[in-house]
């Protein structure tokens, strides 16, 4: 990913999404916001046990920085599940301005411009979605338990079935997330994956003491494949949010105690 500095707030971009000056996107870092403590400082999680406040102002600057409109922030309500909502406008400050009208939504997708698909991380995989010739956008949490539930495929899924899009149009981004380095398992996360046809052995390593450790990134390229998307039309991030805890909020790195990223994407008005 391209790092960005505007404003002095530090985030990242996919440059086969830059390509496409009609889209806004970004990954931010836990720069330049308004929270303190191990929050610090550009915290977007509204249920971290942030203030409040310092959150929405942070989600005033990553706006201001992007030149987006805040009111027209529609968040993921995250449980961890396969949920997708199709967003319209009536969305429009869902979760941050007002009370959300849905439930456990990991997945969010819209042909509506303005509306900005918001979805918060702190090791979980970003999956940024983007089809030029339909204009649809969509954004994914997937962490393991997504990633299990293979978000990512439904993702494409809907975004055929629903918007029409032909899945060779589609682009797809695996944004800052924990890397194979870091994602220790039990053995009871490396069975979730252990049946899905498309992998190989590349996406785990045993160790002697019965763990493994699992390369999400690996596992959601290969589930994009077998989903139709061609791979020249895949980016992945390579940056390790617990190796750059620095940088990044890390749920693992930090033992809990943090604030998230967010993962954002907009068809421009």
């Amino acid at each position: 990913m391209k790092e960005n500095y505007k404003n002095e707030v530090r985030y990242y971009t996919f440059p086969a999404f830059e390509e496409h000056p009609e889209i806004v996107h970004a990954f931010t870092s836990r720069e330049c916001g308004v929270s303190d403590g191990y929050y610090s400082s550009l915290n977007m999680g509204i249920h971290t046990g942030d203030d409040l406040e310092n959150v929405k102002t942070n989600y005033r600057i990553l706006c201001q920085t992007l030149s987006l409109d805040p009111e027209k922030i529609v968040l993921a309500n995250l449980v961890h599940g396969d949920t997708i909502r199709n967003v319209t406008a009536a969305d429009a400050g869902a979760g941050l301005w007002r009370d959300f009208p849905y439930e456990g939504v990991d997945g969010l997708l819209t042909n509506e411009p303005g509306l900005i698909l918001t979805a918060t991380f702190a090791d979980c995989v970003p999956v940024f979605f983007y089809d030029p010739v339909k204009k649809v956008i969509g954004i994914a949490h997937s962490g393991w338990k997504g990633t299990a539930l293979e978000i990512a495929s439904k993702m494409v899924d809907r975004m055929q079935s629903d918007y029409g899009c032909r899945v060779e149009d589609i682009l797809a981004g695996i944004g800052p997330s924990i890397g194979m380095c870091c994602f220790e398992t039990d053995s009871d996360v490396f069975m979730e994956f252990a049946e899905f046809p498309y992998l190989d052995e590349v996406w785990f390593y045993p160790k002697d003491d019965g763990k493994f450790d699992i390369d999400l990134w690996r596992i959601n390229f290969e589930m994009l494949l077998y989903a139709g998307i061609p791979e020249d039309n895949i980016s992945i991030s390579g940056l390790c949010t617990c190796c750059n805890s620095d940088i990044f909020f890390s749920h693992r790195a930090s033992k809990g105690k943090r604030g998230t990223m967010a993962g954002v994407i907009s068809l421009k008005e």
